[in-house]
């Protein structure tokens, strides 16, 4: 029965890591497009059925990561931004624009190691670089209140987008960052009024307008959005539902063995 189960899983193409593929990237395709469906529940706050998708995605990774080109390094990285957002799912008084925000998160990685050229991160420029914007405006207007706001949306934009930087960047260039990222929370109630900290704010926000910009190709830049917000992809529901009836299947056959034991 387990190997009619698996087979099952294969006719729909879920399980991801198959040792006979012709690429990785080919591998990963299906991981992928399940990953945007999980972020296309946690859109429409079907937590439940995320958390699901999640566990399902959890249990193949396990099984399989072993047989891709993975480095530990970025296996552990995909591991454990997936059971954070497991997690999260799971705490039923996190707030939902948190658990989205996990989601994003996992979306992202999977997107990483996915793609070649233009990863999906690369296109949250307006997301992080508008509350650094309002950042400097803050200090230019010396309004502390609208500062520690933009402030939280910028460390929040940030914290969603690390663990795919962490899939493409160096050590170097994350800890750059990451020194940023440092700065501005240890110092957030100086800067208003400081020379000092306004300085470094522009040195910041070079560093990540060059995090952005750097070997960029004519991609559009909204795609992110887009693909988060249309209601699904054609062979992505087809994954979806190809789980869904495993899932179906498994259920079954739990049911006919609880038969046969009566």
């Amino acid at each position: 029965m387990k190997k009619m189960l698996c087979a099952a899983i294969l006719s729909f193409a879920i399980f991801p890591f198959n040792v006979h593929a012709q690429t990785a990237t080919k591998d990963w395709s299906v991981f992928n497009e399940l990953s945007d469906k999980v972020l296309e529940l946690g859109k429409e706050e079907r937590f439940d059925e995320a958390s699901e998708v999640l566990q399902y995605l959890s249990n193949q990774f396990e099984k399989g990561s072993r047989q891709t080109e993975l480095t530990p390094e970025k296996a552990q990285i995909i591991d454990s931004t997936m059971e954070l957002a497991r997690e999260t799912l799971a705490r039923p008084n996190e707030t939902s624009e948190e658990k989205l925000n996990k989601l994003t998160g996992f979306r992202l990685v999977i997107d990483a190691v996915n793609s070649d050229h233009q990863p999906l991160w690369k296109q949250t420029e307006y997301q992080l670089m508008n509350p650094l914007m309002d950042m400097k405006k803050a200090i230019q207007d010396k309004n502390m209140q609208r500062f520690q706001f933009a402030a939280n949306q910028f460390l929040s934009h940030y914290e969603v987008i690390r663990p795919a930087l962490m899939i493409d960047l160096s050590d170097v260039e994350l800890q750059k960052l990451d020194q940023d990222i440092d700065f501005i929370d240890k110092n957030r109630d100086h800067f208003v009024g400081s020379k000092e900290t306004k300085e470094e704010l522009e040195v910041i926000q070079a560093d990540f307008e060059a995090l952005y910009h750097a070997d960029r190709d004519t991609s559009e830049p909204s795609l992110f959005w887009l693909i988060f917000s249309i209601g699904g992809v054609i062979f992505v529901t087809l994954t979806y539902v190809g789980w869904r009836k495993y899932k179906a299947e498994k259920e079954n056959v739990r049911v006919t063995n609880k038969h046969k034991d009566v």
